[in-house]
């Protein structure tokens, strides 16, 4: 018998290798290596395989190298438990489960499967893939040394049941795809390209197809307690990369030594809880959907618990709450007024006023009220975005005002004929020039309106001292700050 003992106390009861007091299974790689040359590789294979198939899922400390488990079923989740394995790839599996507790692992590939639940804890892996994965229950990769970690195409297939209610709160407790504790992190990517994966599959025989790649979908996507790898090298890569993800996305405890990126993603009641980013964060082609809980109680907090040190992009982005386009681009601005780039701050201060001004017109206001509000945000659409964008566009100013004393105003006075002059006639030119001459209020007296053209020439008159009082302003705010 092998002379390894399980935790339980139970002896192996695998013949041992020749010469050796451990069986194919639990014999350490020195020691194979020594004995049977590179043909330790070939017997560990085979004596897996043959338990495997002879129904055994629980593998206690052993050493493996290089294992395929392809279009495997059973009744029971396959366990790796204090062990070593340089890398282990699941084909087609269809299984309760996979567990990989307190082992060591080179890399962990999990292909086109189907299982319960998926746990790595207690261990130290190098590269761990999951792709085109189906889950009934969770996700969990638990207190551990993992450098990477890639999820593509993977997807929650349960009823999504709630867990107990606690005080009237409720939890899911199924659906989660959960990673928490990890350290020594380099990179997190969710549906990234990855093409060493594809070179890794096809050196064990796996050709994935072409087809198009699926959004990761979970009730919930969370990154908690994760220290990541702060190398030099790899300050200024995308530590944090989440695509075409579709789910509750939750970040808590993080310190990203690097940038994080968000793109394509759907996201509801999105947490970030204590998040710090070193480098820069991007939101581009995501849709926000939060709930009135969300609103009133973790919207408020985003920008005391998220800070990021560079800069935050906020880009083809869509919310079904005008408040939390608004945090968001304030955000966005404050990074960008930060790091002194008031051009681009400016473009994302016009998004935040827009979105304030929405805000305002979705309240729940009624009567009078709700009407004076109406009349408010038209006077500020009229007045403060129509005429500058919010101070932000100087260009704006002149365009509008050019347009409108050389073009608009003339064909009003010429329409209307309430212009006379000393010469009997009035031609086009004639009116253009009285028109410039209300809107710059010189007042030569060499023309003067008549009829419902004092009215036109008063209303031209204050358009053109408020068009040049804003011209002035966002010119001077513009160049000067």
């Amino acid at each position: 018998m092998c002379e390894y003992t399980y935790e339980n106390g139970q002896r192996c009861r695998l013949k041992p290798i020749e010469g050796s007091a451990y069986c194919p299974l639990h014999i350490p790689y020195d020691e194979g290596e020594k004995l049977l040359g590179n043909e330790i590789k070939r017997v560990k294979e085979e004596t897996f395989l043959k338990r495997l198939k002879a129904g055994q899922t629980y593998f206690e400390g052993v050493y493996l190298y290089d294992v395929k488990i392809s279009d495997f079923k059973a009744e029971k989740p396959i366990v790796f438990k204090n062990s070593q394995i340089r890398t282990v790839l699941f084909d087609g599996l269809n299984v309760p489960g996979v567990t990989v507790y307190n082992s060591t692992v080179g890399r962990l590939v999990v292909f086109e499967s189907r299982m319960g639940t998926f746990t790595v804890h207690g261990s130290r892996v190098f590269g761990l893939n999951l792709l085109r994965v189906s889950f009934s229950n969770s996700v969990y990769i638990r207190n551990s040394s993992v450098r990477y970690v890639m999820i593509n195409s993977t997807e929650y297939t349960g009823k999504g049941e709630e867990g107990e209610r606690e005080y009237g709160e409720k939890r899911t407790a199924t659906g989660r795809i959960e990673l928490s504790g990890l350290n020594e992190v380099r990179r997190i990517g969710i549906n990234v390209r990855y093409p060493l994966l594809r070179k890794i599959l096809e050196e064990h025989g796996v050709k994935p197809s072409e087809s198009r790649e699926r959004a990761v979908k979970a009730t919930a996507l969370v990154l908690r307690d994760i220290d990541f790898d702060q190398s030099a090298r790899f300050k200024r890569q995308v530590r944090l990369s989440i695509r075409r993800f579709h789910g509750n996305l939750v970040l808590e405890n993080l310190n990203v030594f690097g940038h994080a990126e968000v793109l394509g993603s759907w996201l509801r009641n999105p947490e970030f809880v204590h998040t710090r980013v070193m480098g820069n964060l991007i939101f581009r082609k995501v849709s926000f959907h939060g709930d009135f809980a969300w609103n009133s109680t973790v919207l408020p907090n985003i920008p005391v618990e998220l800070s990021v040190e560079g800069f935050v992009e906020v880009e083809d982005c869509k919310f079904n709450s005008h408040r939390a386009a608004e945090v968001l681009y304030r955000l966005a601005r404050i990074s960008w007024e930060r790091n002194g780039d008031f051009e681009r701050a400016d473009r994302y201060y016009y998004l935040e006023m827009v979105a304030k001004r929405n805000s305002r017109l979705s309240g729940r206001r009624k009567g009078v009220k709700r009407l004076f509000m109406r009349m408010e945000s038209a006077f500020e659409w009229l007045f403060a975005d129509l005429t500058c964008k919010y101070g932000t566009d100087w260009k704006r100013p002149i365009l509008i005002w050019l347009g409108a004393v050389n073009v608009f105003f003339p064909v009003l006075f010429f329409l209307t004929k309430s212009v006379e002059g000393l010469s009997g006639s009035m031609g086009f030119l004639d009116y253009e020039y009285f028109s410039v001459v209300t809107a710059t209020t010189l007042g030569y007296g060499d023309y003067h309106p008549i009829g419902v053209g004092r009215v036109i020439a008063s209303v031209e008159a204050l358009f053109g001292m408020f068009m040049w009082a804003v011209f002035l302003t966002v010119f001077a705010r513009k160049y000067m700050r």
